[in-house]
């Protein structure tokens, strides 16, 4: 994942998701599932290299902090496991860095900092034995 963040972001030859923890969008959740559009998310150092790679920086002094790449062309029908746990990124008490936990049977919320399910829902999946068993929105300015 060239210092991407979780397990990676390029999974060739795979049908279902790894174990692992992944970064991605959920773009529905629904039967107990998530649509889970596979992406990378870098931060520092690599974040700015990959910028520059791809043509959005051409000089560190242009880099933001953080950089998510969503050019990997897999999508995953995910399950959740029953007892998954979900953290999402609260607008309505100010403090974004700090996600809360809310039970499975309330996510999506309203009350989130961003739209889930979407297109631009950014989620980490804690992958194990072919299920979700966790899911925690990021934060993205």
């Amino acid at each position: 994942s060239n210092g991407g963040h979780g397990s990676g972001c390029v999974t060739p030859g795979f049908a279902e998701l790894p174990n692992g923890v992944w970064f991605g969008f959920a773009e529905a959740v629904a039967g107990g599932h998530i649509t889970f559009d596979l992406a990378c998310f870098w931060t520092g150092t690599a974040a700015c290299d990959v910028q520059i790679a791809d043509g959005f920086a051409s000089s560190p002094d242009e880099c933001l902090d953080f950089y998510i790449q969503n050019n990997v062309a897999t999508t995953f029908d995910v399950r959740l496991a029953s007892g998954a746990r979900v953290w999402y990124v609260d607008m309505t008490s100010g403090d974004v860095t700090s996600p809360e936990e809310i039970p499975l049977a309330s996510w999506p919320t309203p009350d989130s900092f961003q739209t889930c399910p979407s297109n631009h829902c950014a989620v980490w999946l804690y992958m194990n034995h072919n299920r979700a068993t966790a899911v925690v929105e990021q934060y993205v300015p």
